[in-house]
């Protein structure tokens, strides 16, 4: 997909774009985060557990967020999507499986998501990402659950 983001709309065309863009971050972080109103939030309400900052507001949040994940990984091969449209018009809920070699050497990434995300004006406004915080402790942190604070 590489429609121009200013025809996006709809919260489902929004996510669509949104998740095209995480196939290669390399390329598609200034595309993922015009995706975002001005004030929009990407959250990850579970990573405070783990001692990690979990919300970012406003695109300059958004753009470092998005630069950390690329310092990581080069880009996520995604499976199983399921999007749910909610009756409002504005909102949805998505399911799907991320998968990513880390740049570590000899290390992948497996991740299930829930997400919801709220659009406004034809932009993100929202989008929260809920993952298996242990899954990713064991995953990404170099003591695994043992840097998981208590």
């Amino acid at each position: 997909m590489s429609t121009s983001t200013a025809s996006k709309s709809t919260p489902r065309e929004l996510i669509t774009e949104f998740l095209d863009c995480l196939g290669d971050l390399s390329v598609s972080i200034d595309r993922c985060v015009d995706l975002f109103a001005e004030d929009g939030v990407f959250d990850f309400p579970y990573l405070p557990t783990c001692g990690i900052h979990g919300r970012f507001e406003g695109r300059a949040a958004i753009r470092g967020v998005l630069d950390l994940i690329r310092s990581h990984f080069p880009g996520f091969t995604l499976s199983n999507i399921n999007i749910y449209e909610t009756t409002d018009g504005v909102g949805l809920f998505i399911e799907y499986h991320a998968e990513a070699k880390l740049r570590v050497p000899g290390k992948a990434y497996a991740q299930d998501y829930v997400s919801h995300l709220v659009a406004g004006n034809g932009k993100i406004k929202l989008l929260r990402e809920y993952l298996n915080i242990i899954s990713f402790a064991r995953q990404l942190l170099p003591n695994g659950l043992a840097d998981v604070p208590g």
